[in-house]
């Protein structure tokens, strides 16, 4: 049926209404055998894909996470920088991962190795763990605080007027505006 999605997520997601109050969201768990994504335990939660994120010992993996509606909304409905920085957020924590191997095979390390280094411990301490909670504006603003300990503003390749505008000009500094 072509509306299987939407009668599943209607069921999944949320299990009832209360006036005035909000509602409940049930948040499917499953489980991955061996942590091979391809069999997925019960196999129906395969349907519910918006919104999904792998856990790996209580930390959130974001190479596995899920959303097909966020491109409806970066920039448009939230701040300008979202894209720009969840992008950057993204390719240096994949830095990062090649750097931890690179330094547990005892390569040696260059100078931006060490910066992608700090930068992972970094992200998976202020992001990645499932007790982290804040609001988008505040993560984006904590995203560029940690872009300002890691790097310098011409090694993030994020558009200059963005950079210019939210780039934190010290560490003491908070970052950009908070609308």
């Amino acid at each position: 049926m072509g509306d299987l999605y939407t009668q599943l997520a209607r069921r999944y997601e949320k299990a009832c209404d209360f006036r005035g109050a909000g509602s409940v969201t049930i948040l499917t768990v499953t489980t991955m055998p061996g942590n091979d994504v391809t069999h997925p335990v019960p196999d129906n939660t395969g349907y519910i894909t918006e919104g999904q994120f792998y856990l790996h010992d209580g930390v959130i993996d974001p190479f596995g996470s899920l959303s097909r509606l966020k491109q409806h909304v970066m920039g448009k409905v939230t701040r300008e920088d979202h894209s720009q920085v969840m992008n950057a957020m993204v390719r240096f924590y994949a830095g990062a991962r090649e750097a931890e191997q690179k330094r547990a095979m005892a390569f040696e390390l260059s100078d931006f190795d060490m910066k992608l280094l700090k930068f992972g411990e970094l992200f998976r301490r202020r992001f990645m763990d499932v007790n982290v909670a804040m609001s988008l504006v505040e993560a984006l603003n904590v995203s560029w605080q940690t872009l300002r300990e890691c790097f310098e503003p011409h090694e993030l390749l994020i558009k200059q007027d963005l950079v210019d505008r939210y780039f934190p000009k010290s560490e003491d500094e908070g970052s950009g505006d908070a609308a």
